[in-house]
């Protein structure tokens, strides 16, 4: 009996206690407008056309894909301290691939990968942050998912 309490504990230790989880080691780049920490349901993915706002649309644009959708549970933190930061949201959405079905590489692959592991109805632990970045003279807003965790 001394043999198998061992085993068994080894055996619950291995089984289901996997979990699959994402943060993000970098440094942000540019200016903080806001944080955003939350308690989300995965809904899938979705794809999404082009929304047609420039000259080059529809045709010879990257806009559209396939994003994984996430609907706002609950906020557990959030912070604004840029003027023009986002509101808190209902709902986020994460590019995973484009138009074409290729991968987003603007869009970590393990943050792609933890994505592909989650099922629809999954309530998991989303935090971005939307930054104002500055590259090569042209000024953008970004929203970058600082973690995503079962």
């Amino acid at each position: 009996m001394k043999k198998i309490v061992p085993l068994l504990a080894i055996a619950a230790l291995l089984s289901g206690c996997a979990t699959v989880s994402y943060q993000t080691a970098t440094p942000l780049p540019g200016e903080t407008l806001s944080v955003h920490q939350t308690l989300s349901k995965y809904e899938g993915t979705v794809d999404m056309p082009c929304r047609f706002r420039t000259a080059q649309c529809p045709n010879q644009c990257d806009h559209g894909g396939k994003y994984a959708k996430f609907t706002v549970v609950e906020y557990t933190g959030y912070e604004k301290p840029g003027k023009y930061g986002d509101e808190k949201q209902a709902e986020f959405l994460v590019r995973i691939a484009h138009k074409d079905g290729t991968p987003d590489t603007e869009t970590p692959e393990a943050l792609r990968k933890v994505i592909d592991t989650l099922e629809p109805g999954q309530v998991v632990g989303l935090d971005w942050t939307h930054v104002y970045v500055t590259q090569g003279g042209v000024s953008a807003p970004e929203r970058i998912v600082t973690r995503l965790a079962e």
